[in-house]
């Protein structure tokens, strides 16, 4: 009998519990990103994120953002004669972009500084579509580390560093003696993240 009573209460103190540290959050976050290519020169937005909390170490939520990019519209390369150099150029450009996405997030701690690892998947939809180049328009995907600073039992202050690659897609043209003409490229684009949120 004292053990199945004591089964009883540690059942009912593992559900009290999980009931404590899970539920619904939302948070608020701006980020700022650096690219490490020729593709991406910088970018910038804010997201909001709605999720679940199952327990003190595992998240689950879905976001939607905005963010404004600054990043490789078209490449020229002028092949050289037999007398003279060859030359290139890049035409820069701004676009508008709507990102939705899903964040997996699993903090290694459950006490009111708790390191974490996150991942995000999602897809970029670009506003500025005034012709056939998209820019960063489709998947991506973004792996990041961070830390919660619980404030109270209702807020948290986080940031995160992240690797972010984005599909994206630039005109290149191509010009010489012997044969000119352009294409639409398309190749993965790779920026360094910063986030920084409140959660409540």
């Amino acid at each position: 009998m004292r053990k199945v009573i004591f089964t009883m209460l540690l059942l009912m103190s593992c559900v009290l519990s999980y009931a404590q540290s899970s539920g619904y959050e939302k948070s608020v976050e701006i980020k700022g990103a650096i690219g490490l290519d020729d593709r991406t020169d910088y970018s910038f937005g804010v997201s909001m994120i709605n999720g679940f909390r199952f327990n003190d170490y595992l998240y689950l939520g879905i976001g939607a953002g905005y963010e404004y990019l600054n990043g490789l519209f078209y490449h020229s390369y002028e092949s050289g004669g037999k007398y003279s150099t060859s030359s290139s150029y890049d035409s820069k450009s701004t676009q508008n972009l709507i990102q939705l996405f899903a964040r997996i997030k699993a903090n290694f701690t459950n006490a009111k500084i708790s390191p974490f690892a996150s991942i995000d998947l999602g897809n970029s939809f670009n506003l500025d579509k005034t012709d056939e180049i998209k820019m960063a328009n489709g998947f991506f995907f973004e792996p990041a580390i961070g830390c919660d600073f619980k404030i109270s039992n209702k807020q948290t202050f986080y940031f995160a560093l992240g690797y972010n690659q984005q599909q994206y897609e630039y005109e290149h043209f191509t010009i010489s003696s012997y044969n000119s003409g352009h294409e639409i490229q398309k190749k993965p684009a790779g920026s360094f993240n910063i986030h920084v949120g409140l959660k409540f």
